[in-house]
């Protein structure tokens, strides 16, 4: 394994203690219109503000402190603005309110679209197109831990939860932009990192300390800049190059062998398809005869390997669409006759781009450290200790 340099990154500007207070903005249940929510908060004294178009403070709405028991509030959107009311107690209408706490640790609960969920942090709530827009200000290392318990939280592993959380940070700094337009840093669903939590179920004290061992620390390419630090469940022992799932080919997302994720977690997987169904729809994507012959190359996909295209007379389809459109688990599958079916016997589970999830616990298990690990997975990278320097 090669031993990765610890560098300082000046170009970011940004020193341990910055990163640390760094406040996320993030967009939750961001995958689905929200009308109604229920808030609780669980913290002892917060305020409830009223903000204006640009978020400037307006008006406290209620202030709770330590004799105050009744800390739940009802929010719904309506053709007046967000409707507020604390027990059956209207408390008015309203552009946008602001749940703050007295520190970064304030907790509260959603309840929305007949899911719960708990974070940390500040609850902005604004009133948009008649739904409900809800944004948890949140500080960088909580929202990394909450990101690892959402995408990793299953296995008990201190080495492989370090490498999620430093994967779960350089993705939040490469794209604190992606969402500036809409008024947010990043959603809470797989477009951006799945994050329905703050970290708080069975490995909780396991996965903060994965985060405050590796605190401050991102991964780069070799021009210094954040990686596209993308991960999956398994690659099916191999994994894929960037260019045969998106269109860009990226020097660090290279196609390799991975042993580690080879009859581990999510390896194998089974699916039947109607025979006519599954030859017509290969013979109609590529504009050929469904002949016999065609037929036989179609079975011998992926005999000699994994393949990003299925390749016939000088034409080709992209396996991404097939899994897409069959709902398949990953694009690595050797197919078989039976019957009236078509069975695919599957290996790995997404795109295959990256990191294997599967394959990183195993190594985890196996001694590994989450440096090795992150080396196994991306090539040419390095490891950055973000600090600080003042601009002239």
């Amino acid at each position: 394994m090669r031993i990765f340099r610890l560098r300082l990154i000046f170009v970011l500007l940004l020193s341990a203690s910055a990163i640390q207070a760094m406040e996320l903005r993030v967009r939750l249940f961001s995958a689905s219109d929200v009308s109604e929510t229920i808030i609780t908060t669980d913290s002892i004294d917060f305020c409830l503000l009223a903000l204006d178009e640009q978020g400037k403070i307006i008006d406290t709405i209620y202030d709770v402190f330590a004799d105050d028991s009744l800390r739940t509030f009802y929010l719904s959107s309506t053709p007046q603005g967000l409707s507020l009311k604390r027990g059956k107690t209207g408390l008015g209408f309203y552009k946008t309110v602001l749940f703050q706490g007295l520190d970064s640790l304030q907790q509260f609960r959603i309840r929305a679209n007949k899911k719960e969920r708990a974070y940390y942090g500040d609850l902005e709530i604004s009133n948009r197109s008649n739904h409900l827009h809800l944004i948890n200000r949140v500080n960088l290392e909580l929202y990394v831990a909450g990101v690892v318990e959402s995408e990793a939280g299953h296995v008990p592993e201190l080495e492989f939860f370090k490498a999620q959380a430093v994967l779960a940070r350089t993705f939040a700094l490469k794209n604190l932009g992606k969402h500036a337009k809409e008024g947010y840093n990043l959603k809470d669903d797989v477009s951006s990192q799945v994050y329905h939590s703050r970290a708080h179920y069975t490995h909780k004290k396991l996965i903060e300390r994965a985060v405050s061992l590796t605190r401050d620390t991102i991964l780069v390419s070799s021009d210094c800049e954040p990686i596209l630090s993308v991960f999956h469940a398994n690659s099916g022992g191999f994994t894929v190059n960037s260019e045969d799932v998106w269109l860009r080919s990226i020097d660090y997302l290279k196609a390799a062998e991975d042993s580690y994720s080879v009859g581990v977690g999510s390896y194998k997987w089974t699916k039947e398809i109607p025979k006519e169904r599954y030859f017509t729809y290969f013979s109609k994507m590529m504009g050929v005869k469904n002949t016999l012959e065609f037929q036989k190359a179609v079975l011998n996909l992926h005999l000699e390997g994994r393949q990003s295209h299925f390749n016939y007379q000088g034409r080709s389809l992209k396996l991404t669409k097939v899994r897409n459109d069959f709902k398949l688990k990953s694009t690595y599958f050797k197919a078989e006759i039976k019957g009236d079916q078509i069975l695919l016997n599957g290996f790995g589970f997404g795109h295959g781009v990256g990191l294997s999830q599967d394959g990183a616990i195993a190594m985890s298990k196996q001694g590994f450290t989450y440096k090795e690990i992150l080396c196994y997975y991306f090539q040419s990278v390095d490891l950055e200790s973000l600090q600080y320097r003042q601009l002239p």
